[in-house]
């Protein structure tokens, strides 16, 4: 296993780890991170931001592992 199958491992992840933060909102949602996030965009704007993201993490990763092409 190559060293960047090892970092599209961790970006795969990072973006199941996102989804489920966006997703079902547990306790870490209320960190103040993810707080000032919220206090500046919104909650559906912190919620998109933050999912956006994982879904770019989710896109590099699977790339790295050598899933598209």
């Amino acid at each position: 296993m190559s060293t960047l199958q090892i970092i599209g491992i961790v970006c795969l992840l990072y973006c199941a780890v996102t989804l489920y933060i966006v997703a079902a909102r547990p306790k870490v949602w209320n960190i103040p991170k993810i707080q000032a996030f919220v206090k500046i965009l919104g909650e559906t704007g912190a919620r998109v931001f933050i999912g956006t993201w994982g879904l770019v993490m989710g896109a590099l990763g699977a790339w790295m592992m050598g899933w598209f092409g």
